[in-house]
C-alpha cells in the first residue's frame, strides 16, 4: 500500500507510528547508509600518495525538514549532531593495475526529532559500522585518477521498533559499490563520486528499503601557494527502486521514492600532512524525504605505518 499523506506525530520517521503514513522514503525512522555530501571535497579518484594509516574526523551539524512528493515542507524536523571517525589503510599494494586501499567508518550521533518545532523523540548512540575492504585507484594520466570499490554496512547501531523510537541504525545490512573520478591539475580538484546502495530486509520489521544512487561532486581550486583552496560542492540522491513491506509492520504501508539535492561552498587548508576542510550546503530540492542544510568540518592526518 503506497501512501502520500503527512503523518500525524511524525509517524513516517518513528517505528510503529505509521498510522497516518508519510511519503518519506526508506524504512521509517532509519538513516541513510551514507549521509548526503559525505565525500564532497575529497579527491575520491586518487589514493593517498604515501603508504600508511590515515585518520579522518568528520563532524556535521544537520538541520532537516520533511518534504512531500510535491516538494512541500511538512511539520516533521530532524536535527543531527554527528562526529564520525574514519580509518584509511594504504599498504602500497598493487591490484588490477592500480593501488589498493581499505576503510572503515563509525559515527557517534545525537538525533532530535521534532513536530512543529517541538521535540518528540531523541537518540544519542553509535551508528551502523561501514567497512570498505576493497578499493582500487588508478592514475589514468598525470593528474587524472579513477577509483572503484565495494562497501558493507553492518547493523550494529541502535534500532528499536518501540513507539516513538528515533533510530541511530538501520536494523538491516546494506551493500554499496562506488566509482570515483578526480581531475587534479593546475590547482583544481574536480571530483565526482557515484555510490549505489542496495538494502536488505530488516528481520525485525520485514521491511526492505529501495535501492539508492548518491552523487557527491567537488569543484575546488587552490589559491596560489597559500595552502588554501575553495570552491563549490554539491550532492544528488535518488531512490531508484520501490520499498517493500513484506509484513504487517507500519500497517503494511511503504514509503514513496525519494529525491534530495544540495549545493554549497567549501574551503580547505593544508598544514603539512594535515588537511582541514569545511563546507556549508543548502538543500535545493527534496521529495519524500528529510532534506537538510548542513555545516561540516573534516580533519585528515596520517597515523604513520606502512606495509
Amino acid at each position: 500500500m503506497k501512501t502520500t499523506k503527512w503523518l500525524s506525530a511524525a509517524a513516517g520517521l518513528c517505528a510503529g507510528l505509521l498510522t497516518a503514513s508519510s511519503a518519506l522514503a526508506h524504512e521509517p525512522g532509519t538513516p541513510n547508509v551514507m549521509p548526503s555530501g559525505a565525500t564532497m571535497g575529497v579527491p575520491v579518484g586518487a589514493n593517498f600518495p604515501v603508504e600508511g594509516l590515515y585518520f579522518s574526523s568528520r563532524t556535521a551539524l544537520v538541520r532537516g525538514n520533511s518534504f512531500d512528493a510535491e516538494g512541500n515542507q511538512g511539520p516533521v524536523g530532524l536535527d543531527i549532531n554527528v562526529t564520525a571517525a574514519q580509518i584509511h589503510w594504504t599498504p602500497g599494494w598493487e591490484l588490477l593495475g592500480g593501488t589498493y586501499r581499505a576503510m572503515a567508518i563509525l559515527a557517534y550521533q545525537d538525533l532530535d526529532l521534532t513536530l512543529n518545532g517541538t521535540s518528540i523523540g531523541d537518540n544519542t548512540s553509535l551508528s551502523d559500522l561501514t567497512i570498505s575492504p576493497l578499493n582500487v585507484h588508478w592514475m589514468l594520466q598525470p593528474g587524472v585518477f579513477a577509483s572503484a570499490g565495494i562497501s558493507f554496512s553492518l547493523p550494529v547501531g541502535d534500532f528499536s521498533t518501540a513507539q516513538g523510537a528515533v533510530n541511530g541504525g538501520r536494523g538491516a545490512p546494506a551493500v554499496g559499490v562506488d566509482f570515483g573520478y578526480s581531475y587534479l591539475r593546475d590547482g583544481w580538484n574536480l571530483s565526482a563520486h557515484v555510490n549505489y546502495f542496495h538494502h536488505f530486509e530488516n528481520p525485525e520489521t520485514n521491511y526492505q528499503s529501495g535501492d539508492q544512487i548518491l552523487l557527491n561532486w567537488t569543484a575546488m581550486r587552490a589559491i596560489g601557494e597559500s595552502g588554501w583552496s575553495a570552491g563549490l560542492v554539491g550532492y544528488e540522491r535518488r531512490q531508484i527502486t520501490d520499498d517493500r513491506n513484506n509484513g504487517t509492520f507500519y500497517r503494511g504501508a511503504t514509503a514513496e521514492r525519494a529525491r534530495e539535492s544540495g549545493i554549497g561552498l567549501a574551503v580547505a587548508r593544508r598544514f603539512g600532512p594535515i588537511e582541514v576542510y569545511a563546507d556549508y550546503t543548502r538543500s535545493i530540492a527534496g521529495r519524500n524525504t528529510i532534506a537538510a542544510d548542513q555545516l561540516r568540518l573534516n580533519v585528515t592526518f596520517p597515523l604513520g605505518g606502512g606495509s
